[in-house]
């Protein structure tokens, strides 16, 4: 009679892990926002015995951090929150989840509320209004470190309803933030009724604004592919 050992469910799916996805901020990079000498030993001991490891950020391209992308062996970035997958070996996207004409129209007079802070994200950029980046600390942004980030992330511009108009097919992400906690969640949940987009917040001070179907998992899921790999062939690590 033979016997057979039943192997644990966990152990079973881990044997299956191919891609290895990281958010950026809160869970691979420090408190100073930089690659800690740990981490970067463990991506290089994972990238040695085989894994796929992928970045995946709400982060714009033009914003990932440079110790990170610049890692021997990081192929792969996915940016925006699921916007866009950059091939960073070729320094090309191979895959874009952009909001449509009509999603941006769709939400409109939340963008356009003069208590907020409008950035939009396209091309591999970030831009804000120049008079509003001077304050930002009226929007939530009261951390040096986060200050310091938005301020050396965002290109400042005169006009940002005019660039939503003139790029408002191309736009991979809408960032809102806000100085006032009630009108971010009286926002949050009226935007999240809009059809045809997908609103989030994964800061005390903001939302995010994407297409219907942009997400971090579907472009990972559409990288697997890709790699000819499937869903159950991620794993993901992320704070929030």
């Amino acid at each position: 009679m033979k016997t057979y050992v039943k192997m644990p469910l966990a152990q079973s799916r881990l044997e299956k892990i191919k891609i290895l996805a990281f958010d950026l901020d809160g869970t691979l990079l420090d408190d100073r926002g930089k690659l800690s000498d740990g981490n970067r030993a463990a991506l290089m001991r994972a990238m040695e015995k085989g894994y796929h490891v992928v970045i995946a950020t709400g982060r714009v391209f033009a914003a990932l951090a440079k110790d990170v992308i610049s890692s021997p062996g990081i192929r792969y970035a996915v940016t925006s929150n699921g916007a866009r997958i950059t091939d960073l070996e070729k320094g090309e996207a191979i895959y874009e989840n952009l909001l449509t004409e009509e999603n941006v129209r769709s939400v409109l007079p939340w963008m356009q509320d003069e208590d907020v802070m409008l950035e939009i994200f396209f091309d591999n950029k970030v831009v804000a209004p120049k008079d509003k980046l001077a304050h930002v600390e009226d929007f939530g942004v009261v951390s040096e470190k986060s200050r310091n980030y938005t301020l050396s992330t965002r290109e400042p511009v005169e006009d940002i309803m005019k660039l939503v108009e003139d790029n408002i097919d191309r736009l991979e992400n809408i960032n809102i933030l806000f100085g006032d906690q009630e009108k971010r969640l009286r926002f949050l949940k009226e935007v999240q009724q809009v059809e045809g987009v997908t609103a989030v917040s994964s800061l005390p001070h903001n939302i995010e604004i994407g297409g219907a179907t942009t997400s971090k998992a579907r472009a990972l899921d559409e990288l697997a592919g890709i790699l000819g790999y499937a869903s159950e062939n991620i794993m993901s690590f992320g704070d929030s």
